[in-house]
């Protein structure tokens, strides 16, 4: 009896170990994260901004929150209406994020910086449309978030160079070296040298834009896989499932503008879950009800408001990613998956305050807003 006992808890105990070296290394982070969640923007909150009238009631009500400190009063000398909104929620990721990071593991940080690249990815977007639109540095820095490896003084550099001196801009910069690399590893030198080549013709901003996206993915994804976390490769599917929405809502807009087949194969990005039938089959769609019948066992709980507009289609997959990343983050216990989760989160609360101060900037209807906000 004892025997059999010491046998049958003999095959429970080599277990533990690990379940309380998990508990040690992620315990505290985890715990940590989780309150933080807790102090995300709520829908009630939400709605109340949608209800007062202009974006100055906006920041009054943020300033009742963990936004407070991010209104500096420079700001608010500079800028005004949706910049102003966008700034706050640049100074907020941004102070989101290095708080996230002093008290992840040490070995985990990597991770979480090479995810970050997104945004790195993201600002150099939003660089290159001002370039391309004549702006200044001043005018386009609410809607940078300086939270990767891009620093403040490469976003100048960047928006001073013309023509070549952009190419050489960035590939002097952390981002640049790591893109020039990974392109060697996984990508053709082709590819980089056509994003070198949109980079010094702005009128090629979709090539450059989907280039842009495939890296963003791609060092995503690479950091992801290397980490062999189970509740990551929940996160890694969410990504692919990015892809596979972006990469839809590429191929209706490009057919609305009559676009060959070829060239918008050409133009899609790299990594989602679209095969190839499924891509012939969006592509020769008739309208947005065939597309949303075609994707819907991809995206779980895709119901379009109205079907027949190409809006709510994309409201509807973001809407449905953000549900899967919520459930990423509530099944993710003791892992780096509960801190990436909440990331991701996070990332949604800004989307959400830019698209309530533009939406007041343009006169959009409260109800109309409502259905564009995605609440986590």
């Amino acid at each position: 009896m004892t025997r059999h006992m010491g046998q049958a808890n003999g095959g429970m105990f080599p277990k533990l170990p690990r379940l309380e070296s998990r508990a040690l290394k992620y315990g505290y982070s985890n715990a940590r994260v989780k309150a933080m969640k807790g102090l995300l923007l709520n829908s009630s909150f939400l709605n109340e901004m949608i209800r007062v009238g202009t974006v100055e009631g906006m920041v009054e009500l943020l300033q009742k929150t963990g936004y407070k400190n991010d209104f500096a009063p420079v700001a608010a000398v500079n800028y005004s209406g949706s910049q102003l909104i966008e700034f706050a929620a640049s100074r907020n990721f941004a102070r989101t994020v290095q708080k996230v990071l002093t008290f992840t593991p040490k070995e985990d940080r990597p991770l979480v910086r090479a995810l970050l690249v997104k945004w790195d990815l993201t600002n150099l977007k939003t660089l290159m449309h001002a370039k391309r639109l004549k702006r200044s540095y001043e005018e386009v820095k609410p809607y940078l978030f300086p939270v990767g490896g891009l620093t403040e003084d490469d976003f100048v550099r960047i928006m001073k160079a013309d023509g070549n001196d952009v190419y050489r801009e960035i590939r002097r910069t952390k981002l640049g070296a790591q893109m020039l690399s990974t392109s060697t590893a996984s990508f053709s030198r082709q590819m980089w040298d056509a994003f070198s080549s949109a980079l010094r013709s702005l009128n090629t901003i979709l090539q450059m834009e989907t280039i842009i996206d495939a890296y963003m993915y791609l060092f995503m994804d690479k950091a992801l896989s290397e980490m062999g976390d189970k509740e990551l490769s929940r996160i890694r599917a969410i990504l692919k499932k990015e892809i596979d929405a972006k990469n839809i809502l590429i191929i209706e807009r490009l057919k609305r503008y009559g676009t060959d087949r070829n060239k918008i194969k050409g133009s899609l990005i790299r990594g989602g879950t679209l095969g190839d039938v499924l891509i012939d089959k969006l592509i020769d769609a008739k309208d947005i009800p065939a597309v949303v019948t075609l994707v819907r066992p991809k995206f779980s709980k895709l119901s379009p408001k109205d079907n027949l507009q190409l809006a709510s289609l994309e409201i509807a997959l973001e809407k449905s990613l953000a549900a899967q990343k919520t459930l990423a983050f509530h099944q993710a216990v003791l892992s780096i998956g509960v801190i990436v989760g909440f990331l991701l989160l996070k990332e949604e609360e800004i989307n959400n305050l830019r698209k309530i101060a533009k939406a007041k900037e343009f006169g959009i209807a409260e109800s109309e807003v409502r259905e564009m906000l995605v609440v986590v």
